[in-house]
Parts: structure tokens; C-alpha cells; sequence
């Protein structure tokens, strides 16, 4: 079988070797082509969105930051003097993230993490997408909430992509027998590598709050944008901090 490219972790020693101005061709099924530059990933704390801002101020004690990326987030809570431990799945992104600075980087799957407790776990930039399908979304929950410590907290970034389906009268048109609305397919291009499609998804609070029950959490909405992103704050059931 053909080697499947790393696009991320390709695009990010780019970035890193001096090529500051590459961009990765980010193709959904259900939107227009965009072009994602590689610098977003590479930003400050300063050049970050409110909601993330937000989100990694709330952070405390052992930290577990889920598609870590290029490890700007966790950059900045170590440089805060917190432990935290950035996983991706990608290997030449984590070497990124190692030689820029991030202590404890490890190519890792999430679903296979075992024996470990964290305080806070992230999953950013649209994090609840790891799940891929909406059905395997508990099995996400369920995974979090075994490497959550008690008294800890998790955040899970997501969009609602309702509005893409909804009239000027806000009903909406959806096919109920089909896929939930929330599941598309990416693929993503950089330089002249093309990477397979894959699913990801995005998920109504309504959807997730239920699902996060069956998982034994409770939750509730910590961020509410104005493009239908939200951020989302679980806990272990009947505790609270």
C-alpha cells in the first residue's frame, strides 16, 4: 500500500525550516475549499481566539492536551510552570513540537492511552472531532473519562453545524434517515502531497450533553461564540470545583 503523507507534520517542518508563508488546502465535503495557513498553528497566546484563551486559563494541575498539533497550546501552560503532556498522532509533528520546546511530546492515540490521571484534558480547535462519527462520540467521553482525575475538568471544543442546513425562517431542512448532520469528510493537500479523506465530527451541545451522561459526565456550555462554536466544560458526576 502507498504511503499515506503526513501533511501536518510535512507542513509544520516547513514552517519551522524557514518556509513561513505555506498553507495547507483544507477540502470538507460540505463547505468551499479553504486555505488554512501553516502560522495558525504556530501562534502565540496573544495570537490565539478568545475561546482558547479562556479555555487554557482554566487550566490546573497534570494536563493532557489532546491533538496537540505544533504544540502551541502546550507551550504556553508549560512555560506557566504546568506539567502537561501533548499527544498527536502525527510523528513529525510531535518531533515539531519536541524541538520547539514541548517537554513531554509522544506520538500517541488517544484511545490507547491507558493508566494515566489528568486534571485537565483538552481537546481544542474542534477538538470533539477525534470522535469522527457521532456514534463513537460515547466511546470518546468514556475514554476521557477514565484518564480524568477526580475534581478535574475537561474541555471539548465543537461547532454546530445546524445553521448550514437552516431557511431564513430558522426551520431547517434535514434528512432524518440519513448520516447526522455533523459528520463530514476531510481532505487536506500541501505542496504536492495529498492526504486520504477522513471523517470528523461536529456536534450539537444537545448531542453531546446526552452522550456525556451516558458516559457518566456531567457538563455545560463554558463558551458560546457567535459562529456557532462552543466549548464545552465536563466533569466526573456529583463533583464540582
Amino acid at each position: 500500500m502507498p504511503h499515506t503523507p503526513d501533511i501536518f507534520g510535512l507542513a509544520f517542518r516547513d514552517y519551522l525550516d524557514g518556509k513561513k508563508d505555506e498553507e495547507i488546502l483544507v477540502k470538507i465535503d460540505l463547505f468551499d475549499d479553504e486555505k488554512l495557513p501553516v502560522s495558525y498553528f504556530f501562534r502565540s497566546y496573544d495570537e490565539m481566539p478568545e475561546w482558547e484563551k479562556i479555555a487554557l486559563d482554566e487550566c490546573q494541575g497534570r494536563v493532557l492536551d489532546v491533538g496537540a498539533g505544533a504544540g502551541s497550546h502546550a507551550l504556553y501552560l508549560q512555560d506557566k510552570g504546568m506539567d502537561v503532556m501533548a499527544i498527536d498522532i502525527s510523528q513529525e509533528g510531535v518531533q515539531c513540537m519536541k524541538d520547539r520546546g514541548v517537554k513531554k511530546a509522544f506520538e500517541q492515540d488517544f484511545f490507547s492511552l491507558e493508566n494515566e490521571k489528568y486534571d485537565t484534558i483538552l481537546f481544542l480547535m474542534n477538538g470533539a472531532g477525534m470522535a469522527q462519527k457521532l456514534h463513537r462520540l460515547e466511546l470518546m467521553l468514556e475514554k476521557a473519562a477514565s484518564l480524568l482525575a477526580a475534581q478535574g475538568n475537561i474541555f471539548i471544543e465543537s461547532t454546530d453545524l445546524l445553521y448550514m442546513y437552516q431557511n431564513e425562517d430558522g426551520s431547517a431542512m434535514i434528512n432524518l434517515a440519513g448520516d447526522y448532520y455533523g459528520e463530514v469528510i476531510y481532505q487536506l493537500e500541501y505542496g504536492k502531497w495529498k492526504g486520504e479523506p477522513f471523517p470528523w465530527l461536529f456536534v450539537d451541545y444537545e448531542n453531546l450533553s446526552y452522550i456525556a451522561e451516558l458516559a457518566g459526565l456531567e457538563c455545560e456550555v463554558f463558551y458560546r461564540g457567535e459562529t456557532d462554536n462552543y466549548i464545552t466544560r465536563l466533569w466526573h458526576k456529583k463533583e464540582r470545583i
